[in-house]
This record gives C-alpha cells, sequence and structure tokens, in this order.
C-alpha cells in the first residue's frame, strides 16, 4: 500500500522552513510529519544525491535498505542502537543520512522541500513498497529466507562519493560483504550506481519472529 502523504492537489508535498537554528529533525518533529512521509523525503533526497535521481530503481533500493534497518532493529537491540528505533530513528539517526541530519547538506533543502513532483511520485512508491514489505529483493541468502529479514544494511553511491576520491569508511571492512549488481522486480540496478553491502553476520542478539 503506498503512504498517504501532506501534499497539495498537484502531488507536490509542502515546503517546510528551517531557521538557521534549526536541526532538519526539528523542522520535521515540529511539522508532524507521518513515519511514512519521513520515509518518502529521505528517499527523495538521497537519490538526488545519488546524480542520477530519476531513476525509480535507485528510489526503491533506498527505500528498501533503510526498510532493512528498521525491521532488523525491531528484533535486534544491537541494531537499534546501530541504526535507530523505527522510521524515524532510523531517517535521523547521527552520522548517518546527511540530508536528514546535517543542514550543510546541500541536499537537505530536498529533504524539507522536494520540488521535482515526478521524482517525488517515485519516492513516494517507493517508500510504500519498502513498508509494505512484500518481495524484498535483498532477502536472498537462506538465512534472510529462513528470518524474513535482509541483512543489507549498508549502501553508498559510487558517483557522488569518487568525485571526491573518497570511499565508504566499510570498503574492504570484514564486517560487511558486497553484494554486487541488484535484481528489482525483473530489472538490474547495477553497483556502479549503488554499492550495496550485507552483514557478514546476523546480530548476536536477533530475537524471533513472533
Amino acid at each position: 500500500m503506498v503512504p498517504v502523504l501532506c501534499a497539495d492537489g498537484a502531488g507536490a508535498p509542502r515546503c517546510l522552513a528551517r531557521d538557521p537554528s534549526d536541526t532538519v529533525e526539528y523542522v520535521a518533529a515540529k511539522a508532524k510529519l507521518s513515519p511514512a512521509e519521513l520515509l518518502a523525503r529521505l528517499v527523495y533526497a538521497e537519490a538526488l544525491s545519488t546524480g542520477i535521481g530519476d531513476d525509480p530503481l535507485v528510489h526503491e533500493a533506498i527505500a528498501w535498505g533503510v526498510m532493512n534497518r528498521v525491521r532488523l532493529a525491531e528484533r535486534s537491540e544491537s541494531a537499534k542502537r546501530s541504526y535507530g528505533s523505527g522510521i524515524r530513528g532510523v531517517v535521523f539517526k547521527k552520522g548517518q543520512f546527511n540530508p536528514a541530519v546535517s543542514p550543510r547538506s546541500p541536499f537537505s533543502k530536498d529533504f524539507l522541500c522536494p520540488k521535482e513532483r515526478a521524482l517525488w511520485q517515485m519516492a513516494v512508491e517507493a517508500a510504500g513498497k519498502a513498508m509494505a514489505g512484500e518481495r524484498n529483493p535483498f532477502i536472498q541468502t537462506p538465512w534472510e529466507q529462513d528470518n524474513g529479514l535482509s541483512l543489507v544494511v549498508n549502501f553508498y553511491y559510487p558517483k557522488s562519493i569518487q568525485a571526491d576520491g573518497i570511499h565508504a569508511p566499510w570498503e574492504g571492512g570484514g564486517g560487511l560483504e558486497f553484494i554486487g549488481d541488484i535484481m528489482i522486480g525483473d530489472k538490474m540496478l547495477p553497483a556502479e550506481h549503488v554499492r550495496f553491502y550485507r552483514l557478514a553476520r546476523p546480530p548476536a542478539d536477533l530475537r524471533p519472529a513472533r
């Protein structure tokens, strides 16, 4: 089910004004945005930051990556500490998604005021699919299939990062495994657009599904 979001008659979300001293989180909380709208706004801004924000696969992949964190944190206290609790906690977790946590990010303005209506609709649809949780393209391994969870929780955008000669801090580390290209439905999202990583091991404190 696609989330119902606050929008005007033309389908654009409302713009949120921010005073220089305000955090993005404070502005969002003051506006009483729903978790669904928070996720869509984050997907919209993050997709733009990739440099290929007009690709619906990028929107959907980002939405799934965020919701993978949300769902893993629901069943693991250690994951909750790492990623935050619920959509709101994950979106605004310190040190994670710059458009939501850093007013200095050039994409925080896109989080607060999504203006491209076609891209906004992509973000809304992507958020709706990921929140519904059906046919998660990142549930691939036997463990993930048995537990109904994906361990794919980290990702970054080569086009935006490599321009500065910087790589993700976890690149080449032992805790995360690069998964390569990803099939979303019947289409492939190449890793050169978004690089996704799976936790090498599930959290030791994972609780069983109820």
